[in-house]
């Protein structure tokens, strides 16, 4: 390669290497000025966490975002109407007119269990849905002073911690429970005696007669058997000769 060969290619090297540099350093000015430009539209999402809903709303109006409320949920340390959560959180910078979503406090689900004893278990009912409760289990039994259908117990007791959205359980009356009795052998006694003896104790008789050769007028069969135990108002099968 001659000398001035050399010489020209040289300076075309040069002359390209400044062309690229140009050419990165126009890239990277264009970069810079496009961030620029897009962090001029940007703005830093005030903290809204524990204000008062309408001041919150405010303020982030005041730097040209969009609140909007998303959601209630129970707070036990968040008065009523206060700001639980945000998104995006305070301090992010976004664009402007970007929504900020809030959810905000019912406040306390904590509450003192209501009375609902003594009272019909619809009331029950409509007592709880008021104060944010729901039925929970309900037994059953009967009861010689709480009549058909009303609370005799509940828990948690009346007075007691609770919390909104909880369930409270009820023990409901079935009423006085009917008294039983052990059913006596009735064959071979007269069918008059057997059914004035059955209708003082309030059972019901179904008869039915059959021709039985010397037990005219007395007690054949009967259902349930001798030893049963059978309850007022219950029914007592007997077969009755003719």
């Amino acid at each position: 390669m001659t000398p001035r060969l050399r010489a020209w290619l040289e300076v075309a090297l040069k002359a390209a290497g400044a062309l690229l540099g140009m050419a990165g350093l126009a890239i990277l000015a264009g970069y810079v000025a496009m961030n620029l430009a897009l962090e001029k539209d940007k703005v830093q999402v005030p903290n809204t966490m524990g204000m008062d809903l309408k001041e919150a709303a405010a303020l982030v109006r005041e730097v040209g975002l969009q609140p909007r409320m998303v959601a209630e949920e129970y707070s036990r340390t968040i008065p009523r109407g206060g700001v639980i959560t945000q998104t995006p959180p305070g301090g992010v910078r976004v664009r402007k007119n970007k929504e900020v979503r809030l959810t905000v406090s019912r406040g306390s689900d904590e509450i003192l269990a209501p009375s609902v004893t003594g009272g019909p278990l619809t009331r029950a009912q409509r007592t709880l849905a008021e104060h944010g409760m729901t039925v929970g289990l309900v037994a059953r039994a009967h009861s010689a002073t709480f009549p058909a259908d009303e609370v005799i117990a509940q828990d948690p007791p009346a007075g007691f911690p609770a919390r909104r959205g909880g369930a409270m359980n009820l023990l409901v009356s079935l009423g006085r429970e009917e008294p039983y009795y052990v059913m006596p052998s009735l064959v071979g006694s007269r069918a008059a005696d057997v059914l004035a003896f059955l209708k003082r104790l309030n059972l019901e008789a179904r008869v039915s007669y059959e021709a039985h050769f010397g037990w005219e007028g007395f007690v054949v069969t009967q259902d349930p058997p001798p030893g049963t135990r059978i309850r007022a108002k219950e029914q007592v099968a007997l077969t009755i000769g003719n």
